[in-house]
Parts: C-alpha cells; sequence; structure tokens
C-alpha cells in the first residue's frame, strides 16, 4: 500500500515536471493551474493503470501449481470509469497439488482454493467438487461429515456458474 502511494506521489511530480520541461525551451508561460491539473492528472492515470493491472499482475506471479478458475470484476460508485470497464478486485485459484479423493466417494474431489482479494491476505478455502453430479460445494465451519468422510450438510452450488473449476478438476480426473 505504502508503494502504490509513493508511485501515485511520484507520478504526480512526474507529471507537473513534463508540463515545465515542455515549457521551458519554448519559453512559454504557463499558467499556474496547470501543474496542479498535470500533477492529479499524473496520480489519476497511474491509479487507474495500477487497479486494472493488478489481476494480470498477481495472477502471473502465481507458481505453476496455482491455476486460476475464477476472476470477480466490480464497479464502484468513486469510479465512474469501472462501470464502462469493470475491473477485477479477487480472484479463485486452485491448488492442483491439494486435490484428494475419498475411497467411500471416488466421484468426490477435495480441493483448496485460494481467493486472492486487492490489498488483503489471501485466504484458503476448501472445496468438494461432484464432477458426476456437476456441482460443488464449500466447505465452512458449519458443514459436517459423516462417518465414511461425506459431507452431510454441505451447500451445493452449480459447476455451471464455475465452468474453469469443473475443466480444471473434472478433466484431470
Amino acid at each position: 500500500m505504502f508503494v502504490h502511494l509513493l508511485a501515485t506521489f511520484a507520478m504526480g511530480a512526474i507529471g507537473a515536471g513534463f508540463v515545465y520541461l515542455v515549457a521551458r525551451p519554448f519559453g512559454w508561460k504557463v499558467p499556474t493551474f496547470v501543474y496542479p491539473l498535470a500533477a492529479a492528472v499524473g496520480m489519476l492515470g497511474y491509479s487507474i493503470y495500477d487497479e486494472y493491472s493488478w489481476y494480470s499482475r498477481a495472477s502471473s506471479a502465481l507458481p505453476t501449481r496455482l491455476k486460476v478458475v475464477r476472476s470477480y470484476a466490480t464497479s464502484m460508485p468513486y469510479q465512474p470509469w469501472t462501470y464502462a470497464v469493470p475491473r477485477v478486485y479477487r480472484f479463485d485459484a486452485v491448488d492442483l497439488g491439494s486435490t484428494r479423493n475419498n475411497p467411500n466417494a471416488p466421484d468426490l474431489t477435495l480441493v483448496q482454493l485460494i481467493r486472492v482479494t486487492r490489498n488483503t491476505s489471501s485466504v484458503n478455502v476448501s472445496a468438494i467438487v461432484d464432477c458426476k453430479n456437476e456441482r460443488f460445494a464449500e466447505v465452512d465451519q458449519q458443514t459436517t461429515f459423516a462417518e465414511n468422510g461425506l459431507p452431510t450438510n454441505a451447500k451445493w452450488l452449480s459447476l455451471g456458474s464455475h465452468p474453469a473449476l469443473r475443466q480444471v478438476i473434472c478433466n484431470s480426473a
């Protein structure tokens, strides 16, 4: 966060400095409001660039055993340009090295999802993928399991809403 703030101020200084360097050799008298305006444009431009490029930078830095299976885009009222082009603020990656199957239910695969959100710590989420019935469920503190290891009260969701997870887990099984 500190680096982002420092880079934003640096881009503001570069914006104002650019106006100065362009105007000085020609002897132009620049109105005083132009320097803060150039600084503001530089700062806003960098902030927009940083927000929109975060997803590609973060996802490309993942180890090869992690595959991105979903990204979440949003629009914000205090960033009106995001209504035209929503920005990705969070993504889920599956840890392919963590997949496990239950011998009592070979169609169920337990996976670890890493939920990466901008400016916050990543969270590990366990999920059960049922390839045969095209569904998945996140395992939380309320999930209970029977003696055979199968979930008894899982909140199942359709894998149709998570096609990349289906492709990565079900097609590799």
